[in-house]
């Protein structure tokens, strides 16, 4: 069971890559959206409801096997993060790559009241940061959207 845990946590094992691997966490969750998530609105409120609730329940499991709080190996979070940053909006390279930069800047910088979402113990501490991190991702991108498209 452990080893599965740690499989999911890590993005299917890129938490274990040595340099920046919440990048790579956060370039698996591109890959996936791409892969697995239509542009049906209620199938992707379903879907990012789902991944956050795996992503809260793999990194507690994650956490005590590490028995480190927020272990960087553990990037499931930020796969959760970078779905919520690129919902609702166009597939392009555009979208995806300002989504992905973006996301990656809030969520390094932690800004705003994202640093604090971290203190919530456990999977939701790992997770909310992303999760805001991708919301304010998404109300820039949304913008744009509004203007330009």
């Amino acid at each position: 069971m452990n080893k599965i845990v740690l499989f999911f946590s890590s993005a299917f094992g890129v938490g274990y890559i040595k340099y920046a691997p919440g990048t790579f966490g956060s370039l698996v969750g591109v890959l996936l959206w791409l892969l697995f998530v239509p542009n049906i609105y209620l199938l992707q409120v379903f879907l990012l409801a789902a991944v956050f609730v795996i992503s809260i329940l793999f990194s507690s499991m994650a956490e005590e096997i590490y028995r480190k709080k927020d272990d960087q190996k553990i990037v499931i979070d930020e796969v959760a993060g970078m779905w919520v940053s690129i919902a609702f909006l166009p597939k392009t390279f555009l979208f995806l790559f300002l989504g992905f930069i973006l996301f990656r800047t809030f969520d390094i910088k932690k800004t705003w009241f994202i640093k604090k979402s971290q203190d919530f113990r456990g999977g939701l501490g790992i997770t909310m940061d992303d999760i805001l991190a991708g919301v304010f991702v998404n109300i820039i991108l949304q913008f744009i959207k509004f203007l330009f498209c």
